[in-house]
């Protein structure tokens, strides 16, 4: 009787294990910190579900642009650190560094022209919120340790 009452713990067990495996490799990845700006752009503008949609597409062809730039400054940054085991010249430094540059610059870039064609989809009376907003985001964006909160109402 003990041995069967392990045999059905056991496979209640498995099943669980289970179950959670594929909840967790089936879930789609999200930022919950860029989600959580995402939504509150939306609320504070009181965007319609139309201008919700278009933002949701453009936040995600801008979140996948940004992402391709960041998969490659990894490894450029990795190659760079990986010069301290080496014995290379200074000139293959400075070309790798060159290189994590413009692609910081790109990123920035990215940003910049996101917002620019996040203001185009704004009414005017948005865009008189536009300001307020955008600089309570830019913290966030540039990981100041200055950053309001992003839910002002909410206590932390």
């Amino acid at each position: 009787m003990n041995n069967n009452i392990y045999k059905i713990g056991f496979f209640i067990l498995l099943v669980v294990n289970v179950a959670l495996v594929v909840f967790l490799v089936l879930e789609p990845k999200r930022s919950p910190h860029s989600q959580g700006i995402k939504d509150e752009i939306s609320r504070e503008l009181g965007f319609t579900e139309e201008q919700r949609t278009r933002y949701d597409e453009m936040a995600m062809i801008h979140r996948e642009k940004v992402n391709e730039i960041e998969k490659r400054e990894r490894i450029l940054i990795r190659s760079f650190f990986n010069q301290l085991a080496l014995e290379n010249t200074s000139t293959e430094k400075e070309k790798l560094l060159d290189e994590i540059l413009v692609l910081n610059r790109k990123k920035i870039t990215a940003t910049y022209t996101h917002f620019e064609q996040l203001k185009k989809i704004c009414t005017e009376e948005q865009l008189t919120k536009f300001d307020k907003v955008i600089s309570r985001i830019i913290p966030v964006l540039t990981n100041s340790s200055e950053r309001p909160p992003i839910n002002p109402g909410r206590p932390n």
